[in-house]
């Protein structure tokens, strides 16, 4: 009997064995950042594995050193162990490049008094002679099965795809899958402002390392969720810091490996604002907005996306009163310049309101969609127009100016809405008059945090 949901597959194993490789080579897909840097890999990335008519979540998770006293190895280390809790199988990776070491024992004889199945695959095996070494090598480590294969040019994975169908429930993958109903909601925002936190508060667990230490979160972890009926892929991004600083690592011998990761982190972390439906840019409450803050607004604005902001850590601002919110409300429209983006105050850490995240971006999913009656349209045209606007034009001195002819205002797109105004001379459209039609628009439709578009071509 199938189950109801896929069968969870880890893959485990020491730092740098190439598990992130052999990740994105499984899922065909390059979601996982791939470096030689130790403990590249945080926090558990998850994608779906599509083989033979099966399916299956594979999750790949951060090196595993048992020895390892640093917190950050520590946290990477319990969620190896939570990943592990709840595993239907495990591909344990080690580098089939070298010799086994004291952490590939430690690993073996962890997996195997856990009673998951485990399918040993010795990576990066690209020729004859490296197979008869590694199999030498590795052949006495606790295993149930072994697999040689090579990650990057794929020799051995459709073989050890192979092993873990048979180790793993069967679960019938669907012809297609509809992601038409599930919003896309992209959490981003500036190093340490806590959106890990709110990502796992929303998620129900701590899928993802919250810690004070700038760049945890590199990778982007995304997870399909429903609330009150409704679905949702949330995805966490890596924080952004000003573009100036990025790949600045100055006093670290290993700088030259974290630039080239903390701008694979950020490419990624962009490229999720294009996917989604709606951004949510967090912000800490006890910071003021910065340039950084505007650079993420405007991205995510330029690419037609709904917005909010949420203030995060709110449980921190001491001695509030009912016009607290008010004056916070002024100080972010004011320097954000977008006064249409709602503002949601939760504390991540406490859990409080954060399901209002959830709540405002059904709603400004359903208005990125929203069609204006042409009735409506019409009569913000005959408004403009019964005030007798001029031309925007240098003229010469005591020339009057013309009246401005505006012949329509029509929609022609949703998501985001754009609007199309007709005139005689496009270029004598005042932007005031523009400014002036969105407003209207914004007037006879609930736009909240929805950018609109208008433009105007010639009659």
């Amino acid at each position: 009997m199938s189950k109801k949901r896929p069968p969870s597959v880890v893959l485990i194993g020491r730092t740098n064995a190439g598990k992130s490789t052999l990740f994105n080579r499984l899922t065909e897909e390059r979601k996982a950042i791939v470096s030689s840097a130790e403990n590249t890999t945080r926090d558990q990335t998850r994608s779906t594995v599509y083989w033979k008519g099966n399916m299956f979540e594979l999750i790949d998770t951060g090196g595993l050193d048992t020895t390892a006293l640093d917190p950050l190895d520590q946290d990477i280390q319990n969620q190896v162990k939570m990943a592990l809790e709840k595993a239907d199988a495990v591909i344990f990776v080690v580098d089939g490049s070298s010799d086994s070491l004291p952490q590939d024992w430690d690993a073996a004889v962890m997996l195997r008094d856990s009673k998951v199945p485990v399918i040993m695959c010795v990576n990066k095996i690209d020729n004859e002679k490296k197979r008869r070494e590694a199999i030498g090598e590795f052949e006495h480590l606790p295993h149930h099965r072994l697999v040689l294969c090579s990650a990057i040019n794929g020799s051995g994975t459709g073989d050890l795809l192979d092993e873990v169908l048979e180790e793993i429930p069967a679960f019938e993958a669907p012809e297609v899958e509809d992601d038409s109903d599930k919003i896309m909601l992209t959490l981003v925002g500036r190093p340490n402002v806590g959106k890990s936190t709110i990502f796992n508060a929303l998620v129900g667990e701590d899928r993802v390392i919250v810690s004070d230490i700038a760049h945890t979160t590199r990778d982007i972890n995304d997870t399909t969720m429903t609330y009150q009926d409704q679905k949702y892929v949330l995805l966490d991004t890596a924080g952004i810091r000003k573009k100036s600083k990025v790949g600045n690592w100055k006093g670290r011998s290993d700088k030259k490996q974290m630039g080239a990761i903390e701008k694979s982190s950020i490419h990624a972390a962009l490229k999720s604002i294009e996917r989604a439906d709606v951004v949510a840019l967090v912000v800490e409450a006890g910071l003021q907005i910065n340039k950084q803050d505007k650079v993420l607004m405007d991205y995510a604005q330029y690419h037609g996306k709904g917005m909010m902001v949420v203030i995060n850590k709110w449980d921190l601002i001491p001695d509030k009163d009912p016009s607290t919110i008010n004056e916070f409300n002024k100080y972010f429209q004011f320097h954000l310049k977008a006064n249409y983006v709602p503002l949601v105050f939760v504390s991540g850490l406490e859990k409080q309101r954060v399901t209002d995240i959830f709540k405002q971006a059904a709603a400004i999913t359903a208005m990125r969609s929203y069609e204006m009656p042409q009735e409506d349209l019409d009569n913000i045209l005959k408004t403009i127009m019964k005030h007798a606007p001029k031309e925007q034009k240098k003229l010469i001195a005591g020339q009057p100016k013309k009246l401005l002819e505006l012949k329509s205002i029509t929609q022609v797109g949703i998501n985001p809405p754009a609007f199309r105004i007709r005139a005689a001379k496009p270029k004598n459209v005042a932007t005031a008059i523009v400014h002036k039609i969105k407003k209207m628009i914004r007037d006879r439709a609930d736009y909240t945090g929805v950018p609109i578009k208008v433009f105007i071509e010639k009659k």
